[in-house]
């Protein structure tokens, strides 16, 4: 009697093949020969051939990735699949699960860029008009590269040091696998608090630059909810993505230089104010100086003007009193031949009017403000006018001392009440 042993369920053995098959990943070309794109399902069946072999690969595919890939399924057209082939159990169907889809060759890439671009063109997305202006000061940064590349090295050398606060996601930058990544990274900091997104990657091909023409991410770019920053390529490459995006630059170094570009402004309008400042205060201190150096030259030119007429008609005053006496000494003569009542009255005035000239002398001579300075005292002024009372003047402020035999300047420190 025969017995069964070590035998495996029609859908364990399937689950082992899978899982063999899951190991078979591979980037696969060929041309298309039938497409079923059903408008009702999620997903879609498709062949391709073997250009030299009578050799056919039917392919599977869910119609987010197909959308995602920006690919038409033309009859003919020529592309190139990744994926993973698998045996769809229910039915015991060999299939390749494309993940991605991208053409093959330079035309076929043209033809498609300028088709799409064409498309975007009509739709008004490349206006200036509709592009919004970078923040002025920006400082918080969402950037999406790959951290591994040169491009972000480029970015991080030329970067000013102006506070930036840079959050970085990490993303593939080249191929068809990259558009899924970017996405992603696009809607992870979407919920971020960013003033400007930044996306950045070096130059290349037209088949390497392929994601930044995918229209997918050109629509997210659009709808980004922030200004967006494309440094993408050089000047030769101009992707999509650049010209829809708010700004786009030849290069990430020329990112890195539009980001730090108002701050430079900023700075470099502070520097000049401040030398225009300067020199404005400088030419005004100048001028004031030449004015306080001009009034004080008046001043001492009015006072000794001053001393000056009080001498000349000190003077004048001295000539009077000497002719006055030798006038006073002629009455006198004169009077003693007269009466000896009239001498008596005549002596008597003339006595009070020698009294009066002598104490009118004394007190001109007391009043003599050189006579004062001789005997120790001085006169202070500032800006002009006397100090007679402490309440005139304040600690700091610089005054006028006359004295006998000059004047000098001094700065009150202490003032005592």
């Amino acid at each position: 009697m025969n017995t069964i042993e070590n035998y495996l369920s029609v859908n364990d053995y399937l689950d082992s093949i899978n899982a063999g098959l899951a190991k078979c990943g591979a980037r696969i070309i060929g041309e298309v020969t039938d497409a079923q794109i059903y408008p009702d399902r999620s997903y879609l069946f498709f062949k391709i051939k073997d250009k030299d072999n009578p050799a056919v690969l039917t392919c599977f595919m869910w119609k987010n990735d197909y959308s995602i890939s920006g690919v038409k399924l033309d009859v003919g057209t020529e592309i190139i699949v990744f994926g993973t082939p698998s045996i769809y159990k229910p039915l015991g169907r060999f299939s390749f699960n494309a993940k991605t889809i991208e053409l093959v060759g330079e035309g076929q890439l043209k033809k498609a860029y300028d088709e799409l671009k064409a498309k975007l063109e009509k739709e008004g997305l490349f206006k200036e008009e509709r592009k919004r202006l970078l923040p002025l000061f920006p400082q918080k940064i969402g950037l999406i590269t790959s951290k591994d590349g040169a491009a972000i090295g480029d970015f991080q050398v030329n970067l000013g040091r102006f506070g930036f606060k840079v959050l970085l996601v990490d993303s593939r930058v080249e191929g068809q696998l990259a558009v899924p990544e970017l996405l992603k990274a696009i809607k992870t900091l979407k919920n971020k608090d960013i003033e400007i997104l930044v996306l950045i990657r070096g130059g290349g091909s037209l088949e390497s630059l392929l994601p930044f023409n995918n229209e997918t991410l050109v629509r997210e770019i659009v709808n980004f909810p922030v200004p967006t920053l494309v440094g993408v390529g050089h000047e030769k490459d101009i992707s999509l993505i650049g010209l829809v995006a708010d700004k786009m630059v030849s290069t990430p170094t020329a990112t890195a230089r539009e980001l730090n570009k108002s701050w430079e402004q900023a700075i470099n309008k502070i520097e000049l104010n401040e030398r225009k400042i300067f020199g404005f205060y400088k030419d005004a201190l100048i001028k004031e100086n030449l004015n306080i150096s001009d009034s004080f030259s008046v001043i001492k030119n009015n006072f000794q003007l001053i001393f000056d007429n009080f001498s000349r008609a000190e003077e004048i005053l001295r000539q009077l009193f000497v002719a006055l006496k030798m006038r006073i000494s002629e009455m006198k003569k004169g009077v003693s031949e007269y009466p000896v009542v009239i001498s008596k009255r005549m002596l008597l005035l003339i006595k009070k009017a020698g009294d009066m000239i002598i104490s009118s002398e004394k007190l001109i001579n007391s009043y003599n403000p050189e006579h004062q300075l001789k005997l120790g005292y001085s006169i202070i002024s500032m800006n002009g006018k006397l100090i007679r009372k402490i309440n005139q003047i304040k600690k700091g402020q610089i005054v006028n001392v006359r004295v006998e035999d000059g004047n000098f300047d001094s700065e009150v420190k202490i003032i005592n009440n």
